[in-house]
């Protein structure tokens, strides 16, 4: 290989390393309303429906390719925290949950895939009437990979629960309709190594929900920001590259 073809590799790779090691940050500047999940105490507890409903506010989601990520919450781009807080019993105070965020907390490392969303921001505006017409959506892909610890000990104090294994790995599928204060969503897990996020449902329903296979309540997240950063296997391969350009000319050298 010429020296020339050589190099013109190596900054092809770290070109498409630069893209590949970007940020895909989602941010909630505000959203308020109402949510309602149903459908998972039954003999197919993976699938259930969630609706939002009454929904004020505004920000942007933004989707990656199907890639390994390493998954963080933490406060938007607002200013240095954020809050989210749930409603599960109209106002008594054992249904009251709220939490500030400081710092960037990581919740998932894995692969995700999606098929049918084009990756890419989402802005959203709800409560304005600018969406006239309701929006149709679905897609569908796969998860391979964990939840940190923090975040599970998390849930189990929350639920009460035990959950001990922290990875998973499985398909979904999510079709709905948007509109102007609403979001509603049909979700089908398909768990192949964990009992699937339905368990998880039914260990919340039990306990805030009254057993009775509907978890609802009222919501609001302000300032919350959502950062998936992709595994820069590219890295590697620039590495490499560069291994092969010393070689080569340590070889030269030599001659």
């Amino acid at each position: 290989m010429k020296k020339t073809v050589l190099i013109a590799a190596v900054a092809a790779l770290a070109t498409i390393s630069t893209g590949a090691s970007a940020a895909y940050v989602s941010n909630i500047n505000s959203l308020a309303g109402d949510f309602a999940i149903t459908g998972f105490k039954d003999l197919t507890p993976n699938s259930y429906s969630v609706s939002l409903t009454g929904l004020v506010g505004n920000g942007v989601l933004t989707a990656g390719p199907s890639n390994t990520y390493a998954v963080s919450v933490g406060p938007g781009s607002a200013g240095p925290s954020g809050t989210a807080s749930s409603d599960f019993l109209n106002g008594a105070a054992a249904g009251m949950f709220s939490r500030t965020v400081t710092t960037s907390t990581p919740v998932f490392t894995g692969y995700l895939s999606a098929t049918g969303l084009t990756p890419g921001p989402y802005p959203f505006v709800f409560g304005s009437g600018a969406i006239v017409n309701p929006i149709t959506f679905g897609f569908n892909g796969s998860y391979d990979g964990a939840t940190t610890s923090g975040i599970l000990g998390f849930l189990n104090t929350l639920l009460g629960t035990s959950f001990a294994i922290p990875t998973g790995a499985g398909a979904y599928n999510i079709a709905g309709t948007i509109t102007d204060t609403s979001v509603i969503m049909n979700i089908l897990d398909t768990p192949t190594s964990w009992l699937g996020s339905g368990a998880i449902l039914l260990a919340g329903d039990t306990l805030l929900g009254g057993g009775n296979g509907t978890i609802d309540g009222a919501f609001t997240v302000r300032n919350i920001g959502i950062t998936a950063v992709p595994e820069p296997a590219s890295l590697a391969l620039l590495g490499l590259g560069l291994a092969g350009l010393g070689a080569m000319r340590r070889r030269k050298q030599a001659a």
